[in-house]
């Protein structure tokens, strides 16, 4: 089986979570990240012979944001899915 890995970036806005850029079949779609985004997360999902694994990880945090916190409780964690 070949590996499979695919993954969506996920922005924290004042607005709530973004869509950003993604990678499904191989393929990616890339999109420009939001201006006014305080953190950002890629979701992956890869899928090997030994089975699936699912990992949000940050990938960049405003260093001058003093809201990241507020934003966080308000629209909660980043989206775990592609």
């Amino acid at each position: 089986m070949a590996a499979r890995r695919e993954w969506t970036e996920w922005h924290l806005t004042p607005r709530g979570w973004e869509r950003g850029s993604v990678r499904t079949q191989g393929k990616n779609n890339w999109k420009d990240e939001p201006e006014d985004r305080v953190l950002s997360f890629q979701c992956k999902e890869e899928e090997t012979a030994s089975g699936v694994a699912n990992v949000a990880e940050e990938t960049w945090r405003s260093k001058t944001a003093t809201d990241i916190d507020d934003l966080l409780e308000k629209h909660g964690p980043c989206p775990k899915t592609l």
